[in-house]
């Protein structure tokens, strides 16, 4: 897995009705250095949030009493002045357009392995720690360069009302569909090393070759701080690699001068492809593209995962990558 010390010491609220279930997580993130704080029903970990700074909240979707929905909605309500991140743990049929509507961030599938799970998680803490981090820079200046790159494309909740409906649209006509996301490697250290104003200028850039990378047919957009998500209708597997290839010399190939300033990315990209034995939903295909980009990040820097069937693929993205 991939360097737990940009969020060691991050509080992670964990409510889930079923002991076993909480407990198997609440051991999952104390083994990474994490502070965790368990609780067993909805209202709990409502007056966990309102009790002490957390970094990310962990919600089962069907809690009796306040389901995850609903505690999801007042933990946004408490923590509307900052950002709060809420991951809903759902059945591996639930549609995930829906629960996003509902304000949360993320949501995994209780099925997937220990593994994807951290990493899942992790990744949603290293997004509140940088947008943290930017917004910090931001108010500092007085300006509102910080919000040029997230509003460069289409926001996450965009993304998957397409996805939604690309997904629809291919299973009545038996087309083709390719997801994927593209994640910017490391780029909390971009804001550290470089500024929250070139950290924002790389991503400004980054949305804009991806623009000028796919068709006008495809959709692009903003999935996360330093990820942005994909969508390739009526594309056949060797014609989503080669856009991926195209994204790898666009990106990690090509450096971004800002400026006096050179800068060499590294990228994550992970790839789900419909139709496939192991997805029926539009929800399952996000998932198999999420938990590839996380197998990308486990395997290194510069890696392209693919997910098909039931298997994954990597494909080295830059020359003499193993």
């Amino acid at each position: 897995m991939g360097s737990a010390g940009a969020v060691h010491k991050a509080v992670v609220v964990v409510a889930d009705d079923d002991r076993a279930a909480r407990e198997r997580i609440s051991k999952l993130l104390r083994d990474r250095g994490l502070a965790v704080v368990a609780a067993n029903s909805g209202q709990k970990a409502i007056d966990a949030v309102r009790a002490q700074r957390v970094e990310l909240v962990v919600l089962e979707l069907n809690m009796p009493g306040l389901s995850g929905i609903d505690a999801c909605k007042v933990v946004k309500s408490i923590a509307k002045d900052c950002f709060v991140p809420v991951v809903l743990l759902t059945p591996m049929s639930e549609a995930s357009a829906r629960i996003l509507r509902s304000g949360a961030d993320d949501h995994v599938s209780k099925a997937i392995g220990d593994e994807e799970l951290v990493e899942r998680l992790e990744r949603m803490i290293r997004v509140k720690q940088t947008h943290d981090d930017v917004q910090l820079a931001r108010r500092d200046r007085g300006d509102g360069s910080a919000r040029k790159a997230v509003d460069a494309l289409p926001d996450h909740l965009h993304f998957h009302d397409r996805l939604e409906s690309e997904f629809d649209k291919a299973q009545r006509h038996l087309d083709p569909l390719a997801c994927c996301i593209v994640a910017v490697d490391g780029f909390r250290d971009i804001v550290s090393e470089l500024g929250a104003k070139l950290a924002t200028g790389v991503l400004e850039e980054v949305s804009l070759r991806l623009r000028h990378t796919v068709r006008a047919t495809d959709i692009a957009a903003r999935f996360r701080m330093s990820e942005f998500g994909l969508l390739l209708p009526d594309t056949r597997p060797a014609r989503a690699l080669s856009v991926v290839d195209r994204i790898v010399s666009e990106l990690a190939l090509r450096p971004f001068v800002l400026g006096a300033t050179k800068i060499e990315l590294t990228i994550s990209i992970g790839v789900g492809l419909y139709p496939s034995g192991a997805i029926r939903t539009h929800s399952e295909l996000l998932d198999a593209a999420s938990i590839a980009v996380a197998r990308a990040r486990v395997a290194g820097k510069n890696r392209v995962c693919v997910v098909q069937q039931q298997g994954y693929m990597f494909r080295p993205t830059v020359p003499g990558a193993a």
